[in-house]
């Protein structure tokens, strides 16, 4: 699009006076891209009323994170609970309380509960065959809204835990660097880690053996690179090992949208980071952990000298336990509902419909089923044809895919309202950039300082373009690209905080991380050299 060329106006549809007079803001974190309405409806619908059942369970002040898709682009809004002032107090009384249990058992709950309760949901999504397409249809709908009750009920107190040992760790040492306390938190094993160390371990053995490594070198594509692994014994037994991995952990798209394969559908992003592994000196995934936790440990001991009250010693000792219990659940509750529930069985069910339907002529592809809401999708699975259905409502997002959209929709923020400090820890501080000349400011997420090549990358399809030692540009990160880190000078976000994912990664492998610059995508280009200060969470524009 040329300069002097307006981008389309945003187009805006609300359903009620009530929804116009919230404050919507743009969900770009999870959500960089426009979304397919299948995404859009199971978003508006199932996860919305999944969110308010644990948001109240949990006695919240707010009612949930309520999603709303404007012109295929993700927002939302937090409307506060509908309770008369008078009973607040005792409300939020009830809600310390709660979450205060809650944050102490969330790693045995998880353990004991919600872990079986997500793999029996995972399975029973992969048993519908969608011979009665209308019933399997709701059942899909009410398991994934279920799954997104427990995945409020497990990172709601994993963020509370650590919130808590911040706290109390501040009140203690009276230091003022917000990464500290997490600091105190690293070298805990979880499941991203885990893959990362995986495919690290492929690349490895991929080093042992000419044939497997001049495969991976040869690029031409996944189905070339397997081709060519295919034809000697060597390249055999290596997919074998691959194989495993995927089966293990590929059931993660690279993108959180329904229409996103994955790993398993197709290998090409981890076959790139083994590439990336094989070709550069790649940090070993659990090469840090030893300095993590003697440097914990450091940290810990000197808070704890300065604590002469038993009683204050004795909450900040169980504070850190429930903090380092519950902090790998970020990566490991992603790897069980958001990865196998979310990104592989209910994708999947959903193309097990989409091929029934193309059966029964009421759909002519399979994706088809993609750019159909739910209720379309109810009257297709009722019997009606849905291929207009589906042609407009392709048309329609590759329309929408055009358009700018502006951070916040609805009502102004009222300023009287500050925003929560986990909130802000967690998706960034709200208002405009702060840009200074050719320096960016955002929140300070891994410390360190290095000077590096950017790489922008404007979608996930792109980071196969990343190379080792270039400094990472993006709109935010997922579990998914957690390979990827192994081989970064430094991480450069438009969104998050000190405690989005792209940060708490970057910590595990110690490199730099500015988050929130709200506009790095857009200021930095691709080739110039930066310098990244994760101390300052500032980025300057070297040349």
């Amino acid at each position: 699009m040329s300069s002097d060329t307006q981008a389309p106006a945003f187009p805006v549809e609300w359903r009620s006076a009530e929804e116009e007079a919230r404050t919507w803001a743009r969900d770009a974190m999870h959500f960089p891209a426009a979304v397919t309405p299948v995404t859009a409806a199971l978003l508006e619908g199932p996860f919305t009323e999944g969110a308010a059942a644990a948001f109240d369970e949990l006695l919240m002040p707010i009612t949930g994170i309520r999603q709303r898709v404007f012109s295929s682009h993700v927002y939302t809004a937090t409307p506060p609970v509908d309770v008369p002032p008078q009973r607040m107090g005792e409300r939020m009384g009830r809600h310390h309380q709660v979450m205060g249990e809650r944050m102490d058992t969330v790693r045995g709950l998880w353990d004991r509960e919600y872990r079986p309760a997500c793999e029996d949901i995972a399975a029973r999504i992969e048993a519908l065959d969608f011979r009665d397409a209308s019933a399997d249809l709701e059942a899909l709908v009410d398991l994934f809204r279920e799954s997104v009750r427990i995945h409020f009920l497990v990172v709601i107190p994993r963020m509370g835990s650590g919130e808590r040992f911040a706290g109390i760790y501040a009140q203690v040492t009276g230091s003022t660097d917000q990464l500290e306390p997490y600091r105190c938190l690293l070298g805990e094993p979880n499941k991203s880690l885990e893959c990362d160390r995986a495919l690290w371990g492929l690349a490895q053995a991929a080093r042992a053996s000419a044939p497997v490594a001049d495969a991976l070198r040869a690029g031409g594509g996944a189905a070339a690179v397997l081709a060519a692994l295919d034809a000697t014994e060597e390249g055999r037994a290596w997919r074998a090992q691959l194989d495993a991995v995927l089966a293990e952990y590929g059931r993660r798209g690279q993108a959180i949208d329904m229409s996103s394969p994955t790993w398993l559908e197709d290998p090409t992003f981890a076959l790139e980071n083994v590439r990336r592994y094989l070709d550069a000196e790649a940090l070993d995934p659990e090469g840090a952990r030893a300095a993590h936790l003697a440097e914990r440990e450091r940290l810990v001991a000197a808070a704890r000298a300065r604590i002469d009250d038993p009683g204050l010693r004795a909450a900040f000792d169980g504070a850190l336990e429930s903090a380092r219990r519950a902090w790998p659940l970020e990566e490991d509750h992603a790897f069980v509902i958001d990865q196998r529930i979310w990104g592989w069985a209910t994708r999947q069910a959903l193309l097990r419909l989409g091929t029934r339907l193309v059966a029964d002529g009421r759909l002519g592809a399979t994706d088809d089923v993609m750019y159909l809401d739910l209720d379309e999708l109810r009257a297709a699975a009722a019997g009606e044809d849905a291929r207009d259905m589906a042609a407009a409502g392709r048309r329609r997002m590759a329309a929408d895919a055009l358009l700018d959209a502006p951070p916040l929709l609805g009502a102004p923020p009222d300023p009287s309202i500050p925003m929560d400090p986990g909130m802000v820890k967690f998706f960034g501080a709200p208002g405009p950039p702060q840009v200074e000349g050719g320096v960016l400011r955002g929140a300070a997420g891994s410390g360190g300082r290095v000077e590096g090549v950017a790489r922008v990358v404007g979608s996930v399809d792109a980071l196969g373009e990343v190379q080792p030692g270039e400094v990472l540009v993006c709109r935010s990160t997922t579990p998914p690209w957690t390979p990827v880190f192994a081989s970064i000078a430094a991480l450069v976000t438009d969104t998050g905080g000190v405690l989005a994912h792209g940060a708490i990664v970057a910590r595990e492998y110690g490199i730099p991380a500015v988050m929130g610059t709200k506009v790095g995508t857009r200021m930095i280009r691709t080739g110039q050299r930066v310098v990244v200060d994760g101390d300052a969470g500032e980025v300057r524009i070297a040349g």
